[in-house]
C-alpha cells in the first residue's frame, strides 16, 4: 500500500472490532482525498509528524492553491522528491532556487517540476494557482524494484529543475483532477496508483540525461534533459527580445562553444534554427488564435520588422505570413484568447488541427522538444 497506514492486531470484542473497521474505513478515506498544504511545497498537517519522527510513508500528496498574485519561499522535505504538477494553467511564474533563475513564463496544465530533497526555492506568482504536490520518497525508490531507475536517479544532479512539459505527464494529470475533483470512486481509490505513475515519470523527464544510449567514441554527450527545458524556458521567455548563443549558453550553464555543440548532438540542429522554429512556431499560434496585426506577431516573437518576419516565415513555411493565417485561422479560438483572463493567448480550442501546423523537434535519438504550443 503506497499510502500512509498503520496496522493493528485482531480485536476481541465486538465493540472493538467495530471500532477497528471505522478506524480502517477513516484510514482509506484519508488515502483517497488530498490534504491542502499550510504553506507552499508543505506537508499537509496530518502527515508532518509522522514524516518528523522517521515514519515515513513512501508517497504523500498535497495540494496547493491560492486565489490571487503571491510569493513565498521553502526548503523542501529531507529525505523525499518534490514534484508540482499544474492542475489549470496559469499566468507567469517565476521559480528560482538560491536565487538562480530556474523558469519564468505562464504555465500549462500538465507543467511539471521537480525538486530533489531539501531544496531551497523560491517562487512568485502573478495570478491565482492550483498545483498538486507529490512527495515521493527517496528511501522507496533506492529499494524499489525499479534498480536501473534508482541507479540513474542517484547519478543525477540535485537542486531544483525548471518547469517541463510532457505529453505522458499531461495525460495522467487529466486522470489525476478526475480522481482529486471528480465524483467516481473507482478512480479516487487509484488515487495514489495513479500520483506514483506520474511521480515517475516526472522523475524520468527531468533527470535523466536526453538520451539513454551512451555516446559515439570521439562525439560530444548529448545535452542533458534538464539543461535542454531550461534553455527552451529562456527562449519561451523572451522570444520578443534579441537573443544569442552565449544567453543560451548561460541558461544552461556551459561555455558557449560546449552548449552549441552537445545542443546540436541532442536536437539535430543549431541553437540558431532551434531558436528561429520557436519564434515561428509562437507567430503560428498568434496567426491561429488572434487578430493581432502582422506588426505586432513579429514584434511579439522577435522580429524588427514585419518584412523580415515575413520573409523568414515564407521561406520556413512556403506561404506568407497571411496566406497561412487564412488556412489556419481559428475564430473560436481567437474569441477565447480576447477573452481570456491570463495574459498571452489562450491555447486554440481546435488543438488537433494546431498540432498538425506546428513542428515537434525531435532528437535522433528519439527526444521530442515540443514547439511553444504543447498539444
Amino acid at each position: 500500500m503506497l499510502a500512509h497506514t498503520t496496522t493493528r492486531g485482531r480485536s476481541e470484542s465486538p465493540a472493538a472490532a467495530q471500532l477497528d473497521n471505522a478506524r480502517c474505513a477513516r484510514a482509506a478515506r484519508a488515502r483517497n482525498t488530498v490534504s491542502s498544504e499550510p504553506h507552499w511545497r508543505a506537508f499537509p498537517g496530518e502527515f508532518a509528524e509522522s514524516a518528523r519522527t522517521g515514519n515515513e510513508p513512501p508517497l504523500l500528496l498535497g495540494r496547493w492553491t491560492t486565489s490571487g498574485a503571491t510569493s513565498g519561499a521553502a526548503r523542501g522535505p529531507d529525505g523525499y522528491y518534490a514534484i508540482a504538477i499544474a492542475l489549470r494553467s496559469s499566468a507567469p511564474l517565476r521559480l528560482t532556487s538560491n536565487g538562480r533563475t530556474l523558469y519564468t513564463g505562464p504555465l500549462e496544465r500538465g507543467m511539471l517540476q521537480v525538486a530533489t530533497p531539501g531544496t531551497q526555492m523560491e517562487y512568485r506568482a502573478d495570478a491565482a494557482c492550483d498545483f498538486v504536490h507529490i512527495y515521493l520518497s527517496h528511501a522507496y525508490l533506492e529499494h524499489g524494484a525499479d534498480r536501473e531507475l534508482a541507479g540513474k536517479i542517484a547519478a543525477a544532479r540535485s537542486g531544483g529543475y525548471p518547469f517541463m512539459r510532457d505529453s505522458i505527464v499531461r495525460q495522467l494529470t487529466h486522470v489525476l483532477a478526475d480522481a482529486l475533483d471528480g465524483f467516481d470512486e473507482t478512480a479516487r481509490a487509484c488515487l495514489d496508483r495513479v500520483a506514483l505513475a506520474l511521480a515517475a515519470r516526472a522523475l524520468e523527464v527531468a533527470l535523466l540525461p536526453a538520451c539513454a544510449s551512451p555516446p559515439e567514441a570521439g562525439k560530444p554527450p548529448p545535452l542533458d534533459s534538464w539543461r535542454i527545458q531550461r534553455t527552451i524556458a529562456f527562449i519561451d521567455a523572451h522570444l520578443d527580445q534579441p537573443v544569442a548563443l552565449p544567453h543560451l549558453a548561460n541558461a544552461a550553464g556551459l561555455s558557449p562553444t560546449y552548449f552549441a555543440t552537445r545542443f546540436r548532438a541532442a536536437t539535430g540542429m543549431s541553437p540558431r534554427r532551434f531558436l528561429v522554429q520557436r519564434r515561428l512556431a509562437r507567430a503560428k499560434v498568434l496567426l491561429a488564435t488572434t487578430r493581432m496585426s502582422m506588426i505586432e506577431i513579429a514584434l511579439n516573437v522577435g522580429f524588427r520588422t514585419q518584412s523580415h518576419f515575413t520573409t523568414v516565415f515564407g521561406r520556413h513555411e512556403g506561404l506568407t505570413p497571411n496566406q497561412w493565417r487564412t488556412q489556419h485561422f481559428e475564430p473560436e479560438a481567437a474569441a477565447a484568447a480576447r477573452d481570456a483572463a491570463t495574459p498571452g493567448p489562450a491555447l486554440p480550442l481546435n488543438a488537433a488541427r494546431l498540432a498538425r501546423a506546428l513542428p515537434r523537434h525531435r532528437s535522433p535519438n528519439g527526444g521530442a522538444f515540443p514547439a511553444s504550443a504543447d498539444t
